[in-house]
């Protein structure tokens, strides 16, 4: 009789890795494009980190009153967006202490800075220790303010180095139309990542 052909078992494994990704908006508060962007934050149920800047705030207090209303971290980005690598240390200490003053009431947890173009030394590093800050940058650079990738090339860009990472802290800025008119493309390709979860704020 004769034998039958066994095939050899290949298990599959399931990954056991997950995607950790993590939003974050600069320059803001704007006042129609942020409350576009947190619209479609609050139908997705994400929470975000907005590093905003001190004289956006002054311009829009009500817009940064529903950024915290809506339960977003809320970071340092200095008051007039200048490279800090570039000043003195009492420049970059009122820079960071004026805005500190709008946002303060917001802020809960440690605070975060974020230096505007991501500009720092050891020398502005210390400045913002020394005010009791946690400097925080990115890994994902949607590049969403680059005419050559607006209206929505940054998105694509944007999902391609998620794919590329295990934890991914992605960089958007809620002050331009087209982030706010992409937005919702953008979180609908994240969540088919294969292991993709969004991660609160709180746990950067």
């Amino acid at each position: 009789m004769p034998r039958t052909q066994v095939k050899p078992l290949v298990p599959s494994y399931a990954a056991t890795g997950m995607k950790r990704v993590w939003l974050s908006f600069d320059d803001g508060p704007h006042l129609t494009h942020t409350p576009k962007v947190l619209d479609l934050l609050a139908a997705h149920k994400i929470k975000a980190t907005f590093f905003l800047i001190g004289k956006n705030c002054a311009f829009y207090p009500s817009v940064l009153q529903r950024i915290a209303s809506d339960g977003h971290r809320i970071g340092n980005h200095t008051y007039n967006h200048p490279n800090l690598s570039l000043l003195t240390r009492s420049k970059i200490r009122d820079e960071i202490l004026k805005t500190e003053r709008l946002i303060g009431p917001h802020v809960n947890g440690a605070k975060l800075f974020r230096p505007p173009y991501g500009a720092h030394n050891a020398f502005v590093d210390s400045v913002v220790s020394e005010l009791g800050y946690r400097l925080l940058l990115w890994n994902v650079d949607t590049v969403d303010w680059n005419l050559k990738y607006k209206p929505d090339k940054w998105v694509q860009h944007g999902i391609n180095q998620i794919k590329a990472r295990q934890d991914s802290v992605v960089l958007n800025h809620d002050i331009h139309k087209t982030t706010a008119a992409h937005l919702e493309t953008f979180l609908r390709k994240i969540k088919i990542i294969r292991g993709v979860q969004f991660q609160a704020p709180k746990d950067l």
